[in-house]
């Protein structure tokens, strides 16, 4: 099996360090290894880096493992090119509805085009760190990076169906709270594995043995697979 993560190494190696599988932690656009102007960075864009991280790999097959925003990149990945997802897993993820971007599930409406989305370290805090202690807080903050207007407002050309899907999610989450768990889910045309992690927006710090070993039950003896996720927490 291969898992990939869309968000940088420092977001998942507390999780990945823990996972007996093949991984990779994908920088989509604009992140890590893949810095460019933000507000050049669209869905398209998105898409294409997950497989090509795949292809670069010799993934053909693969499990994508969404977080957060990520979880429009891997629902766009997995609606295109079905045939090679073998499960698809959402961690505290967004999943937008017909003709609605992320910012307007979370937030009410769309980010200001041509803004790059930024945000104030108390506020990242209480959304995002809720349950980090000082010292992990500390370590992941400098992590956080601006984010891409047009993946803020992108809108999904469709659901991707006929895929094992599970949606984790996580009860004391701020960002994405568990009022908005169903009306996701609803958008998703097959059955829904559902599971959840008594944790914080950012369970990969917090409970990165119980995230990973939740991972390791839903995906280990698939084909190959490979999970992908994506960070977020604008900054």
């Amino acid at each position: 099996m291969h898992v990939a993560a869309l968000e940088p190494d420092q977001c998942w190696s507390p999780v990945t360090a823990r996972l007996a599988l093949p991984v990779i932690a994908v920088d989509l656009p604009g992140r890590g290894s893949r810095r460019c102007d933000l507000l050049e960075v669209t869905l398209d864009d998105c898409v294409r880096t997950v497989l090509e991280y795949a292809d670069d790999a010799g993934w053909g097959r693969f499990a994508l493992v969404g977080h957060s925003l990520g979880g429009v990149t891997v629902t766009e990945t997995a609606n295109r090119r079905p045939d090679r997802i073998t499960h698809l897993v959402y961690v505290g993820a967004l999943i937008p509805g017909p003709g609605q971007g992320g910012c307007g599930l979370a937030y009410g409406a769309d980010w200001p085009a041509g803004e790059i989305a930024t945000i104030d370290e108390a506020v990242a805090r209480a959304m995002f760190g809720n349950d980090l202690t000082d010292d992990q807080w500390a370590t992941w903050w400098p992590s956080f990076v601006p984010e891409a207007p047009r993946l803020m407002n992108a809108r999904l050309s469709g659901y991707p169906n006929g895929i094992p899907t599970t949606y984790v999610g996580l009860t004391d989450d701020v960002a994405v709270p568990a009022t908005l768990w169903d009306q996701m889910t609803r958008h998703l045309p097959g059955p829904v594995d559902r599971r959840q992690i008594d944790a914080g927006h950012m369970v990969m710090w917090s409970k990165p043995t119980e995230l990973a070993a939740l991972l390791s039950d839903l995906l280990t003896g698939s084909l190959l697979t490979k999970t992908t996720s994506a960070p977020s927490a604008p900054r």
